[in-house]
This record gives C-alpha cells, sequence and structure tokens, in this order.
C-alpha cells in the first residue's frame, strides 16, 4: 500500500506510533554466563495521531468526524506495519484506529462507528453510570 493514508483515532488522547524490530541480545543467566533473547528495538521515526480531546474554549486541533479525530498524511506502508506489529492492541481490535487511502472513505466509516465507545467518554452530569452519583451539598 505505497502513498498516504488518514488515520482515524477515537482515543482523546492521540497516539504515539513507533515501529519495533527483533535482534538476537545476550542475557546474562543465574550462575554465570548467557543465553541469547530476542529484544524488540525501536526503529527511527515515529508518528503521532490526534486525539479527539479538545478545551471547551477552543476548536479542535483536528478535523474529528463522529468522534475520531482525522490525521491525514501518514505513510501507508509505515502504518500497514504498524497494524501488522499491533494487531491485538485494544484500539486496533474494537475499531477505534483505522486508515483508508481516501479521506472520505475515512469519514464514511467513522460514521458507521460512530456508536463506538472507547470507554474514555466524559460522564454525562444527567445520566450518570449505575454506582455514581451526584455528591450532596451541606447546607
Amino acid at each position: 500500500m505505497p502513498g498516504q493514508v488518514t488515520v482515524a483515532c477515537k482515543l482523546p488522547h492521540g497516539l504515539h506510533l513507533q515501529l519495533f524490530r527483533m535482534e538476537d541480545h545476550n542475557e546474562l543467566v543465574l550462575g554465570g554466563g548467557s543465553r541469547k533473547v530476542k529484544k524488540a528495538v525501536p526503529v527511527p521515526g515515529r508518528i503521532t495521531l490526534k486525539g479527539n480531546a479538545f478545551a471547551v474554549d477552543r476548536a479542535p486541533k483536528a478535523e474529528i468526524v463522529c468522534g475520531y479525530a482525522l490525521t491525514p498524511g501518514v505513510d501507508a506502508e509505515f502504518f500497514e506495519e504498524w497494524l501488522r506489529q499491533n494487531a491485538d492492541h485494544d484500539a486496533v481490535r474494537n475499531g477505534m484506529i483505522f486508515a483508508h487511502m481516501k479521506a472520505e472513505d475515512v469519514s464514511a466509516e467513522a460514521r458507521e462507528k460512530k456508536d463506538v465507545k472507547s470507554g474514555l467518554e466524559p460522564i454525562n452530569r444527567n445520566k450518570l453510570p449505575k454506582g455514581i452519583e451526584t455528591a450532596k451539598t451541606e447546607e
């Protein structure tokens, strides 16, 4: 998938994407000696996905579609490899991070997934979750 993609992210804080490669390293063992083990080593360069949170008195720093912040211009090969390395990441498995070559395709998928919850949404004061109640004021 050469070129660039637009990535949608429903996490309020965004996410730093980092690739790793596995390398052999010697690890010391109890009693002396060493053994070869695989170690994840970061590959230079990282991409920062924009999050959907913004201050109440300010405009969002990214375009937001149905709760997904859009980050355009992400290297497609980098993102494809990141998805491969992070296939078990909750945000990937639960549909909170995805990408398409065309921005309109990202927007369409975001509209389809508008009901996906990250669990990091603000609490609605008028509809508090079970077990949470408003503090009583002292008179």
